[in-house]
């Protein structure tokens, strides 16, 4: 295959990726599909992929590989990850008197993927799943009260026939966020609501 053929076809399957996704890939880093596109073939895509890879990552020497960069960041970021974060999400949504640990320890990869997820809010994983990895022993004893099912209160990783949805969180499945703050909290174990019946009334209607 002539050079200038191999260039057309290298650029029409990077117009195919970059059409198949929700969001649009940047135009300067088309090329990087070519080898790097199934980390956008997810239902979700980081909208910060459409600002184009050296947003979050370091210039490259595209003809090494794996490419040269300098500094030492993991995965060839511009700097790290926590940082990257912070240049687009606000640092008081992730700072309180209760932070998570992982928020803490400044490694929101440890449970978001930077560039897309089959589960909302790019999470690694289904979200109930997700808690419950780091977190089993709240599946060893009743969650919150006795009277909802044997386990007490539902923690959203049942097996249901049909999916359950946040009555307070339009579009968001229920599971442990539905009750805990997953970032930050003003109160108690990263609770969204203040201890009482009024936390049970926002979504038990009389």
């Amino acid at each position: 295959m002539s050079t200038e053929r191999g260039f057309l076809v290298r650029l029409a399957c990077a117009g195919l990726l970059a059409t198949a996704f929700a969001v649009p890939v940047h135009a300067q880093e088309a090329e990087c599909t070519q080898c790097h596109g199934g980390l956008l073939a997810k239902a979700f895509v980081h909208e910060a992929v459409s600002k184009g890879c050296s947003t979050c990552h370091a210039p490259l020497d595209e003809s090494v590989k794996p490419h040269k960069v300098a500094g030492d960041f993991r995965s060839r970021l511009a700097t790290d990850s926590a940082a990257l974060c912070a240049k687009c999400h606000p640092k008081e949504h992730f700072q309180g008197p209760v932070t998570h640990g992982p928020v803490a320890a400044g490694n929101c990869l440890a449970c978001h993927n930077p560039h897309a997820s089959d589960h909302q809010g790019l999470l690694r994983k289904e979200p109930a799943t997700l808690c419950l990895d780091c977190h089993p022993d709240v599946k060893k004893r009743p969650h919150v009260i006795v009277g909802f099912s044997s386990n007490g209160h539902p923690l959203g990783d049942e097996k249901r026939s049909k999916e359950v949805f946040d009555p307070l969180r339009p579009g968001k499945k229920f599971y442990c966020a539905a009750c805990h703050e997953p970032h930050r909290s003003e109160r108690p174990r990263l609770a969204r609501f203040d201890k009482g019946m009024k936390s049970c009334q926002g979504c038990h209607k009389k």
